[in-house]
């Protein structure tokens, strides 16, 4: 594939890329991981407090506050990860105008800094998962093709929203919206057993509900994943890439002329 010629060829500047935007990132160390640790801890506590203690949600066999902190670990590493993305090619202005790359090496770099503070919380996950005495199995495994599946999805929404970014600015703008409108559509704080069974197939069209909910079967119910939402996000993901990488493409060839 074309794509995976184009990164390997420009390794170094993906490389170089990368670890600017981790240094940027962590520059500040303590700040940069303590921040990147507070965010999701900070709102699992708020949606325990809201919706385990007053509201009463059943989580079944896994303590509330550990469910909604791992299920918010894998969705704030999605969404932040789209939404830092989707401005890499107009803040790479200076880049775009004067030297000619791949431009989708822009793209791609966000998700190594990504990808450090879902290990910065992961970590926390195992602590948590250790006060509560919560074992792991071999299913864990499982968490390896999901998360490449979560990483493909996140590359498909960074190409689609990257590219339209640079003729309509108003998209890095109206993503904030979208990803707290899309946390809600996803089963975050609720479980989708307690969702009519006649309406989960419309939630099974949303790829991050397999994803999350195959996380929380592999790691922390130590069962394999039901294959039946994670089907519908794995098609649903690359048919999205497939229509991202296109439209980036497409839209690539002008880039220099309209950023």
């Amino acid at each position: 594939m074309q794509l995976i010629k184009n990164l390997w060829q420009y390794k170094e500047l993906f490389y170089f890329l990368s670890l600017r935007d981790l240094k940027v990132r962590y520059r500040q160390a303590i700040l940069g991981i303590a921040w990147a640790l507070i965010s999701p801890i900070v709102l699992a506590i708020v949606f325990w407090f809201i919706f385990g203690l007053f509201l009463k949600i059943h989580s079944g066999p896994t303590p509330y506050l550990l469910l909604i902190f791992t299920r918010l670990t894998f969705w704030n590493f999605f969404s932040q990860t789209v939404s830092s993305s989707a401005t890499s090619v107009t803040s790479n202005s200076n880049l775009v105008l004067k030297s000619y790359f791949p431009r989708e090496i822009l793209v791609f770099s966000p998700i190594v800094v990504r990808l450090v503070d879902l290990a910065s919380s992961f970590i926390v996950l195992i602590l948590l998962m250790v006060f509560y005495k919560i074992g792991i199995s071999f299913n864990v495994l499982w968490i390896i093709p999901i998360l490449l599946l979560e990483v493909l999805l996140i590359s498909a929404f960074a190409l689609i929203f990257s590219s339209l970014n640079v003729y309509f600015k108003d998209v890095s703008a109206f993503l904030p919206l979208l990803m707290t409108a899309w946390l809600f559509a996803t089963p975050i704080i609720y479980s989708i057993e307690k969702i009519p069974q006649q309406y989960q197939k419309i939630l099974f069209l949303n790829p991050m509900t397999g994803i999350v909910e195959g996380i929380k079967s592999s790691l922390l119910l130590k069962s394999p994943p039901d294959f039946l939402p994670l089907s519908f996000s794995l098609v649903i993901t690359i048919a999205l890439f497939l229509i991202g990488y296109v439209l980036f493409k497409k839209l690539e060839k002008n880039f220099a002329d309209v950023i």
